[in-house]
């Protein structure tokens, strides 16, 4: 049975969704979560990774968080994976999983042209589903919540750390993504304190972390990576939350991985994607061509989310920007969260053609540095 503490926090989140599910007859709709919805088979997943030597007796608000973003950013069918990251151990244990129950605006405006005698249109149970739905995901973070036994002060002191094995547990999981052509958007609730034999935040400038990739032969491809918590529970937490980033992107990095959020707060934005483009990248580095690959998902709009630009031996970064197209030419307007060619804090990506052959230029805005880049995608 879930603690009281649960109870009551997580009851704030259940009214997200108007908490009360009612019971239906077959006739009538699915009685329960229908798994129809993962057949819709979206380009993206999220997963949710909550470290369980993160959670204090009380204190739920970080579900409440998670809720709250998934409702207003998961595509029509999106599987959502609740995973249990135990550093203590350096392992992971998937606990659930649920896909959002939704349509698209199309397939919206399809049903709603339907007669429907017998049973109800699914537009019209599709609230009800959306309850389901947030019935699993509580169960799973609730499953978490009592399994971790929280205490009512986990409080660090930065000059003892507990030793913390978060690099580990989430390589336990490696193949999750080694094994998906999706991008697979991880959110992660833990305050990110690795101190182990791989590295350790707390001196992450004078020992920058190990090439993790080669370490530990784990990879996280096609991962873009959502973090909030940070530093929640370390005594003067905020000093040190400048050096876990540090650690952490460098070491994501090493792992075939891209940050788009570190901090306190989930920062994920709320829009959902609803294109998305894979693409062959050869870029002119030091008069030699150099591979890669380049992943572009985009709203209604044109705008990027959860998009990434690799060039072998090299680096990875998340773009951002839009990627639009008018007629017969599409344009990405782009810029990287970190150098991939250079060094500089971002670059430029700046691509123009048809659709399935881009032809521009990477580089840092203001200089003479711009190197020649292609980009091949589906015809």
């Amino acid at each position: 049975m879930k603690s009281k503490s649960w109870g009551s926090a997580i009851s704030a989140v259940v009214l997200l969704f108007m908490a009360t599910v009612p019971a239906h007859a077959a006739l009538f709709g699915v009685d329960g979560l229908d798994p129809a919805f993962c057949d819709l088979k979206p380009f993206r997943q999220t997963v949710v990774y909550v470290d369980d030597m993160a959670i204090e007796q009380g204190h739920s608000e970080w579900a409440r968080t998670i809720f709250a973003k998934l409702k207003t950013s998961l595509m029509p069918g999106e599987r959502v994976t609740v995973v249990r990251l135990s550093p203590v151990n350096g392992q992971s244990q998937e606990v659930g999983s649920a896909c959002w129950p939704d349509y698209s605006e199309q397939r919206r405006a399809e049903l709603a042209k339907g007669t429907y005698i017998l049973t109800q249109s699914p537009l019209a149970t599709l609230a009800d589903q959306q309850k389901f739905f947030a019935a699993e995901i509580d169960k799973a973070l609730g499953t978490i919540f009592t399994a971790a036994r929280p205490q009512a002060d986990v409080r660090i002191d930065p000059a003892a750390p507990p030793q913390k094995q978060i690099i580990r547990a989430l390589a336990s999981d490696e193949g999750r993504f080694s094994s998906s052509s999706q991008t697979i958007r991880a959110i992660v609730y833990s305050d990110m304190m690795e101190n182990s034999d791989l590295g350790s935040v707390f001196n992450s400038q004078e020992n920058p972390p190990l090439d993790l990739g080669k370490k530990l032969g784990s990879h996280f491809h096609r991962g873009v990576f959502y973090v909030f918590g940070v530093a929640s529970d370390v005594e003067n937490g905020k000093t040190i939350q400048e050096d876990a980033k540090f650690f952490w992107t460098r070491a994501l990095k090493y792992m075939t991985a891209t940050v788009a959020g570190f901090g306190s707060d989930l920062n994920i934005p709320n829009r959902v994607p609803v294109n998305q483009l894979d693409y062959s990248i050869e870029v002119q580095y030091q008069d030699q061509p150099l591979a890669g690959r380049m992943s572009l998902l985009s709203d209604t709009e044109g705008n990027l989310i959860d998009s990434w630009l690799l060039v072998d031996r090299l680096s990875i970064a998340l773009v951002e920007g839009s990627f639009k197209c008018r007629g017969a030419v599409c344009r990405l307007d782009g810029t990287t969260a970190s150098g991939i060619i250079t060094n500089s804090p971002s670059e430029a990506v700046n691509l123009s053609g048809a659709k399935a052959s881009l032809e521009g230029q990477i580089g840092v805005r203001g200089s003479s540095g711009f190197l020649p880049l292609k980009a091949v995608g589906p015809g």
